[in-house]
């Protein structure tokens, strides 16, 4: 529905994007700068790089914005020889994403992001980097065959997403054949057959073009044209709303709201491609068609391909069911394994190294509340022969969801066992004889990932398959390690543990070869990088070095704080501080807020964060930015029981903002509040019952204030409240006066904290963004909303984020009382 005409008053501004000039220089200033960190050419960095100490000086915003991260659901493997490791780079320019675009005309997909990739291979001896895409394409998902020879991987070079393959001897790269590749996820690359001399993708059904294909896709094609001015490629185009209460109430501005802005629902359709064989000399057999395939691989002996296929979501229910399916490649013989299985994402599977059975994990939310209940089949392996399935499990047995959230049950090499993390610990179950069993706990670890093989249905061992190996991270989230897991006698020892997160599964690969295990790394100071870890001398080397600038910064530390809630339940948190913080020193803490079922890992999201470069992902939420300008940033843990996550997440925050307080760090007098998403939610929560915050900031507030309204506002939001993160356990019919106390909306009234609302104008329908605003409007409260041009759930194009960046910046000295520079760094 579109809204009438009106004014625009004082009390409102309307920002189009910076003036052409300042751009420009911007965009110069900007150039300079990196080109200056990257070669040494400014005497700072210079005197730097000679003496080998770091500058204390705030982190540059055209810095922070310009980081290189990784595809972690592309996974990293190692070349055959253990001499190389694939891997994708996400550069930090994005490609333009319009909204409700989930594939750009060449084909290029956002389901990892809007960010630029590069397919890279780097050789171990000594850090060499290839990129394997032209400069100007994106690329992504290399894969090593099994010979070595090739990396195959995807490209949108010459205009059109295809299948492309890199020669290691000649250090060329070629299309393999005209097909139009359609993947979606990270991790639905391209797999090779066993003989190495084809390769299973996803393609368009003969005579499909791109432009066609998108039509299905988009979910909000023709939608209302953007309320954000254009803007060139390196200024920031933002639409802002701004209510000061100072200033007397009056009309809104002339806006012309979309009619229907709708976010992608994951539908099947949306993912339909046929499933085909690329063979090295062009060839191409498709073995399926036009199906919403998520996932599939070769059997072992190549006879077979099996695949997944995306049926829909259950009911009031985020559970995503699928089809799992086996077809033989020579006759295209098929058979159905399972249907309407319960999986994440459609990879919870795996092939037996005989190539006999396919077995599967039963997850999602659905299937953890079948754990919940006492049902047994945790994991079900199914004959091919004739279809029969086996459910292996007993009632409560754990539930098979590793920290990550993805997993495949991964085998022995004889097919006799099948390992899986559950509850933070590593089973073994014996297809044979219906047995599971917790094969080792390590006391204050958590198992996140076991370490596969060459082929995804193998756990990698050493000592003649005696030892297995695992990634796990300590109870308080300090530290991330290596274990070897004996696997007879389940025995564990650590092999290597470090003040360090290590990425999940996508992110780590083993070498018979060598005995390396290759994983990705990150600490506090450094962006992630890829690591190896010699098993046979304990000896670890990093790998990749994709951010060399930042290195040059002297950055924030990060500390672990203990508290106690009221009730007496211990609660920890991550404080990051200025680098040269003395002890003693009161500063303004800015607290980043994120709430999380109790017992799972988004309850332990602060502490597990102590490790984690800038506390938050992307460059929008780097929390360097604050800590190098004199503030610190409070990430406390916010367990929630269900039913009352205003309530559970007030009191997380405030018993441990009283604690950083009480341990001299913070000023009582300047405490600021952010949250991001499922945080803006919780931040609205705290501000209607606290005036102790001076500001607030929340993006991405997708979720409505209002959760009556929530919950009716698509076919999506039931199952969020009812079994997901919506935390309310059931129906609004079921519990509404749980619903009324948990909905921000109803105490609207007593916000005295100014607010600012940053929002990209592509997140979702904009229908609860636009309810906070127009409330606190009405209610002639300080709020300020920005609305930014081509941008989604996380803001993330360069321009966009400095931007937003500066006004909050500014936003906070204005409300915490702070005098800054002109780099936004508090003045002492």
């Amino acid at each position: 529905m579109n809204r009438r005409p009106r004014t625009l008053p004082a009390a409102f501004v309307r920002t189009v994007s910076r003036p052409a000039a300042r751009s420009c220089s911007a965009h110069v200033a900007r150039s300079v700068l990196i080109a200056m960190i990257v070669l040494g050419g400014a005497t700072s960095v210079v005197l730097a790089q000679s003496t080998g100490t770091q500058i204390r000086e705030p982190l540059p915003l055209e810095i922070a914005v310009s980081v290189h991260g990784r595809n972690t659901r592309a996974p990293i493997n190692f070349s055959p020889d253990g001499a190389w490791i694939a891997h994708t780079v996400m550069m930090d320019e994005t490609v333009p994403q319009a909204l409700g675009q989930m594939y750009t005309e060449t084909g290029f997909p956002f389901g990892e992001g809007n960010s630029h990739m590069e397919a890279t291979v780097t050789r171990l001896a000594d850090s060499e980097s290839i990129r394997l895409g032209g400069e100007h394409s994106s690329s992504w998902a290399g894969t090593w065959s099994p010979d070595g020879k090739w990396v195959a991987f995807y490209s949108d070079e010459g205009g059109e997403a295809g299948l492309w393959i890199w020669d290691a001897s000649a250090r060329r790269a070629e299309r393999l054949g005209s097909v139009l590749v359609r993947p979606f996820f990270g991790f639905q690359m391209p797999r090779w057959n066993p003989g190495g001399d084809a390769i299973l993708v996803k393609i368009l059904p003969a005579g499909q073009s791109i432009a066609a294909a998108n039509e299905l896709a988009d979910e909000a094609p023709g939608a209302a044209p953007s309320r954000s001015p254009d803007a060139g490629p390196d200024a920031p185009s933002v639409w802002v709303r701004r209510v000061d209460a100072s200033v007397e109430s009056s009309e809104p501005p002339d806006v012309e709201l979309p009619s229907e802005r709708r976010p992608p629902t994951g539908a099947p359709r949306t993912f339909e491609a046929d499933l085909a064989v690329v063979h090295l000399n062009g060839e191409v057999t498709r073995l399926v068609e036009r199906k919403a395939i998520w996932d599939y691989a070769f059997s072992p002996d190549g006879r077979y391909v099996a695949y997944t296929v995306h049926k829909g979501d259950e009911p009031a229910s985020l559970q995503r069911n699928f089809d799992v399916i086996v077809h033989e490649v020579a006759t295209g013989w098929t058979r159905i394994l399972g249907t309407d299985v319960r999986l994440n994402y459609g990879i919870e599977w795996s092939w037996s190294p005989d190539s006999r059975h396919v077995a599967w994990f039963l997850v999602g939310p659905s299937a953890r509340a079948a754990v919940a209940a006492g049902e047994p089949g945790r994991l079900r392996v199914a004959s091919i022969a004739d279809g029969h399935v086996t459910e292996i499990g007993e009632a409560h047995a754990p539930s098979f969801d590793p920290g990550s959230g993805y997993m495949r049950p991964l085998w022995d090499s004889a097919g006799e066992r099948a390992y899986g993390v559950g509850d933070g610990d590593l089973w073994e179950a014996s297809p044979g004889t219906g047995s599971l069993r917790r094969l080792t706990d390590i006391p204050g670890w958590r198992i996140s990932v076991i370490v596969a093989g060459p082929h995804d249905e193998t756990a990698w061992t050493t000592d003649e398959g005696r030892t297995l190996w695992v990634i796990a991270r300590d109870e308080s989230g300090g530290e991330s390690g290596i274990f070897a897991v004996d696997r007879i006698s389940g025995a564990s020892r650590a092999a290597l543990t470090e003040r360090k997160w290590y990425s999940g599964i996508f992110s780590v690969d083993g070498n018979t070869e060598t005995g390396e295990v290759a994983f990705v790394s990150t600490d506090q100071e450094h962006l992630p990088d890829i690591w190896t870890f010699d098993t046979r001398t304990g000896a670890s080397s990093q790998r990749s070095r994709i951010n060399p600038g930042l290195q040059r910064y002297e950055l924030g530390a990060a500390r672990l704080i203990e508290w106690q809630s009221r009730d007496g339940e211990p609660r920890a948190g991550t404080l990051l501080l200025p680098p040269g913080y003395r002890t003693g020193e009161r500063l303004p803490v800015v607290v980043w807020v994120y709430g999380g079922l109790r017992g799972s890992r988004y309850s332990r999201r602060g502490s597990d964060s102590i490790n984690r470069f800038g506390l938050v992902s992307g460059a929008a939420f780097n929390m360097h930015v604050l800590a190098t300008r004199g503030y610190a940033v409070f990430f406390p843990n916010a367990p929630i029981r269900m039913g009352s996550p205003v309530a559970d997440v007030m009191e997380s925050v405030m018993t441990g903002v009283d604690a950083v307080i009480e341990q001299g760090y913070a000023d009582p007098e300047r405490l600021a509040l952010m949250g991001q998403s499922y945080g803006s939610y919780n931040v609205l929560g705290i501000i209607t019952q606290t005036h102790r915050f001076m500001a607030a900031v929340i993006t991405a507030a997708v979720i409505h204030p209002d959760l009556f309204a929530a919950y009716v506002g698509g076919d999506w939001w039931p199952g969020y409240y009812e079994q997901g993160q919506g935390h309310m356990g059931g129906t609004i019919w079921e519990f509404p006066e749980r619903y009324r106390e948990n909905s921000p909306l109803f105490a609207f009234d007593r916000i005295d904290t100014p607010l600012l609302i940053g929002q990209g104008e592509n997140d979702g329908d904009l229908v609860p963004s636009e309810a906070i605003f127009i409330a606190l409007e009405r209610l002639r409260k300080p709020v300020e909303y920005r609305v930014y041009r081509n941008e989604g759930h996380v803001i993330s194009q360069g321009p966009n984020v400095i931007d937003f960046w500066e006004r909050r910046l500014e936003f906070l000295a204005e409300h915490l009382s702070l005098e800054i520079d002109e780099d936004g760094a508090i003045v002492r």
